[in-house]
Formats: structure tokens, C-alpha cells, sequence
């Protein structure tokens, strides 16, 4: 009894894993691409941020 419901319990999983992953493929919503914060700075110029190699 206790292998049918570790058996139950796993055939379960792998199906809800499986259309869980099948509803994020077929999804077609906006998908926008994500905006990154990244600034890039010449080579001769100084970021706006500064760093201390002294501990606190």
C-alpha cells in the first residue's frame, strides 16, 4: 500500500511538472524584454560610485 501511494504520489508530480512546463512554452503573452540597469562608462571615465578597500 504504501509503494501504490509513493508511486501515486510521484506520477503526480512529474505530470503537474510536465503541463506546468507545457503551459509556460505555449503561453504567447507580451513578453517584454527586460530592462537592465548597466551603464558603460570610456575608458578614461570615472564611475559615480565609490569603493573603500578599508573593512568597517
Amino acid at each position: 500500500m504504501k509503494k501504490n501511494i509513493l508511486g501515486a504520489a510521484v506520477i503526480f508530480f512529474v505530470t503537474l511538472a510536465f503541463l506546468l512546463m507545457l503551459d509556460d512554452i505555449t503561453s504567447n503573452g507580451n513578453h517584454e524584454p527586460q530592462q537592465n540597469n548597466v551603464e558603460v562608462y570610456d575608458a578614461n571615465e570615472q564611475p559615480d560610485i565609490v569603493t573603500l578597500d578599508e573593512e568597517q
